[in-house]
């Protein structure tokens, strides 16, 4: 019951915002009383918490069965390519995931349109869609600099680069369909315009 609680939670939350949505709403789609749903949770920001940290769980599950680092204490080993078919492939597998898990898809919509209202979900969407990818990915690029398997600069740039391109095709494509296509496109612009290693060539994951 009380994962069913959290999606319909998130499927109310992401469609029309943290603050618009009461309890009583919520039982109501539920298919139990207001009185029950708080035997399962103390109040409407228990639900909430309870969603963050299942969704990030539920990507950390994802990551980890996949063999994708989800940390930078994780082994990065994986992005150790410098030919586009095999990196395009682990990064669409990353990228992939945020468009077709639909618990995922929901949660990025709740933060969006719950982000300047509410101050957790603005925490949450600035850690997950911001401050996370960038870490992790300034962490590849500096590894990957180490390892002569790209071009020396200034990581925490060539992160932001790569993923501004990232996060708009997050905000703006509907489907994975639709960005599977602009997301490789961007991949061969970026590790030309940066000058990685011949044989760059495309590939299709």
């Amino acid at each position: 019951m009380k994962e069913k609680i959290l999606w319909e939670a998130l499927g109310l939350f992401s469609q029309r915002g943290y603050d618009a949505v009461s309890v009583r709403e919520l039982a109501r789609a539920v298919g139990i009383r207001e009185s029950s749903l708080y035997h399962y949770f103390p109040g409407k920001q228990a639900i909430f918490d309870s969603l963050v940290e299942l969704c990030w769980e539920k990507a950390q599950e994802y990551f980890q069965a996949q063999g994708l680092p989800f940390s930078t204490e994780d082994d990065l080993s994986v992005f150790g390519q410098s030919s586009l078919a095999p990196l395009g492939e682990t990064l669409a597998g990353i990228f992939r995931y945020f468009f077709e898990d639909p618990w995922n898809s929901q949660f990025r919509r709740l933060l969006v349109v719950s982000q300047y209202a509410h101050e957790l979900a603005g925490a949450v969407y600035q850690k997950l869609y911001r401050d996370y990818p960038l870490q992790v990915e300034e962490e590849i690029f500096r590894r990957l600099m180490a390892e002569g398997k790209c071009p020396q600069g200034d990581p925490a740039a060539m992160a932001l680069g790569f993923y501004g391109g990232v996060f708009l095709l997050l905000h703006t494509c509907e489907s994975w369909e639709e960005a599977q296509p602009r997301f490789m496109a961007h991949l061969r612009q970026f590790t030309r315009q940066q000058g990685f290693a011949a044989g760059t060539e495309e590939g299709n994951p």
